[in-house]
């Protein structure tokens, strides 16, 4: 019986093992979210600075998409518009910036990536160890089904405001 338990404790101790390093060169999402405030980005950029700080060696991608529609002119509106040409770029551009002025993180270790048209506006952050393939966009709307709003887009606008 005594050898029973041991081996039973043997094989949960190999399957938990192996199951947390199957496979170590895969990107591993981190976090995601919409259209929040800066304040709440911020506070999301800097676990994932964290992350990045505890993991010399890994990359960070930064995946954003544009959506069908965005909150305006707020991030805590509910008035949904249609997005202008420019816009999800305008509003992603502000985070790499962030994490290496604010941060301190090499720029060589941030990849921003355009996945494309989700439903609302969105971002996701991976984590990649050296040598793992990039993490793969999922855009769910095709480009075709983007209406735009006239005018010119003003990336002062999305810029969070300094301390």
């Amino acid at each position: 019986m005594r050898k029973f338990w041991l081996l039973m404790i043997a094989c949960c101790v190999i399957a938990v093992n192996s199951h947390a390093v199957a496979n170590p060169l895969e990107a591993r999402k981190f976090d995601g979210f919409g259209d929040i405030c800066c304040e709440d980005e911020e506070a999301r950029l800097d676990g994932f600075a964290m992350e990045l700080q505890s993991n010399p060696g890994a990359s960070g991608y930064i995946i954003f998409y544009g959506g069908r529609r965005h909150n305006y002119p707020y991030c805590d509106s509910h008035r949904l518009l249609l997005p202008r040409r420019g816009e999800a770029e305008a509003r992603a551009s502000r985070m790499k910036p962030y994490l290496v002025d604010r941060r301190g993180i090499n720029p060589d270790r941030i990849v921003m990536i355009n996945g494309g048209y989700r439903e609302l506006w969105e971002a996701e952050l991976w984590i990649a160890p050296k040598g793992a393939n990039p993490p793969t966009p999922t855009p769910t709307v095709r480009p075709e089904e983007i209406r735009f709003r006239k005018g010119r887009i003003r990336k002062r606008r999305y810029m969070c405001d300094e301390e």
